[in-house]
């Protein structure tokens, strides 16, 4: 339910606009029924019952798959359906589990052969340390095939739930596993909307201004995607004074909003934009703050093949919000972690006493022959042909 409690959750915005107060739309596909009917009914949403897998798929790889195959087509068909009128779509799974990290692989497959390669990527959360070797070994078995496929995908977005479950912890200990869970959607859903409308909403007050078509060519471009927010008091920010803001901005970048460790060298493309009241704006924006914030872009992503830097006044702002948005970078560290953590999990070798010495020195006194099941059960039939992949497949590999 990772996946579908995230889409949920971005169906939930609203705009104070009269005929798109709902900007965002949402299919949810599970196997759980009881899971999924907890998500409140939405006439932006549509759910997708996995019917024969309603008891949830048990953490098995396969059993995700098979499930998601077995309705795959019907599924592409409601797709096309339902977004067809949509700029882009995010395919948005949960890893560790059985359902959506089972499912991925095939989900892409299926929008990419229904009108959507190219206008398309993932969002993918990653599990805590203390989910156990099972689930971290799900995502890991999933990541690999996805990191090979990677360029011929849009942009990946990663969520480290363990970062931001640390991050909650240090400032609400006393709160629930269902309130962490409840902000974290709420969270993620509330930054991406925030990215996003930052593109159509302020008014640009220089020569550049990122808009929704550029944002749109970040999202297209093939690997990882991620995004730090960075807030200060205006009245706290000298603009000839760097040192009030660049040590602030920096920190943003390399936390990051939902992961980090990340070498932004490898960035291909990189934007930063920033809002600030009017007032403020007129005072904070001079041509040398906004070079020194060029400068440290460039410093970070010195071969990126676009760095734009955005200003914006806001009516209604109270303070300076600086967006910044990296895309095309490699995977960050945060998963060599979990490799590493995975290896921790083989068991240690069996402590040698005189029980386990006289068990392993036992010998059956039954004559029997040995089999290998493999070869037995192994039938001509029950080879399966290899399906024929589409020529866009970004899995045929």
């Amino acid at each position: 339910m990772g996946g579908c409690s995230i889409a949920h959750e971005c169906a939930t915005v609203r705009l104070n606009v009269r005929n798109n107060k709902n900007p965002y739309t949402a299919f949810l596909v599970n196997t759980n029924d009881i899971d999924l009917r907890k998500l409140s009914e939405r006439s932006n949403t549509e759910k997708f019952i996995l019917r024969g897998y309603e008891r949830g798929a048990g953490r098995n790889i396969q059993i995700g798959e098979d499930a998601f195959n077995k309705y795959k087509d019907e599924i592409g068909k409601r797709v096309i359906d339902f977004f067809e009128d949509r700029d882009y779509l995010f395919v948005v799974c949960g890893l560790g589990g059985g359902t959506g990290t089972g499912a991925v692989i095939e989900a892409v497959r299926m929008v990419h052969s229904n009108g959507f390669a190219g206008r398309c990527g993932l969002i993918l959360t990653l599990p805590r340390d203390q989910e156990g070797f099972q689930v971290l070994d799900n995502a890991l078995q999933r990541l690999q095939i996805i990191a090979k496929a990677m360029r011929g995908l849009g942009s990946i977005l990663l969520v480290d739930n363990q970062k931001l479950f640390e991050e909650y912890l240090r400032t609400h200990s006393g709160g629930s596993a269902s309130s962490f869970l409840e902000h974290s959607n709420r969270y993620i859903a509330q930054m991406l909307h925030e990215l996003n409308i930052v593109t159509i909403t302020y008014n640009p007050i220089s020569g550049y201004h990122f808009d929704g078509s550029e944002l749109l060519k970040m999202l297209r471009t093939p690997g990882i995607f991620t995004f730090g927010k960075c807030t200060l008091e205006e009245n706290g920010i000298d603009a000839n004074n760097r040192g009030t803001y660049i040590p602030r901005l920096k920190r943003s970048i390399e936390d990051g909003v939902l992961s980090e460790g990340y070498d932004f060298t490898d960035s291909t493309r990189c934007a930063i934009s920033m809002v600030a009241s009017l007032n403020g704006a007129r005072r904070i924006f001079t041509l040398g703050m906004v070079a020194a914030v060029e400068k440290q872009l460039v410093s970070y992503a010195p071969f990126a093949a676009e760095r734009p830097v955005a200003v914006y006044a806001d009516e209604n702002a109270r303070c300076l919000n600086i967006y910044t948005i990296f895309a095309g970078l490699g995977l960050p560290r945060r998963i060599a972690q979990m490799v590493e953590l995975v290896s921790l999990y083989e068991r240690p070798e069996v402590r040698s006493d005189t029980t386990l010495q006289a068990l392993s020195g036992y010998r059956s006194q039954l004559r029997r022959d040995e089999m290998d099941l493999d070869s037995l059960l192994l039938d001509d039939k029950s080879v399966k042909q290899k399906p024929k992949r589409e020529k866009s497949d970004p899995f045929d590999f």
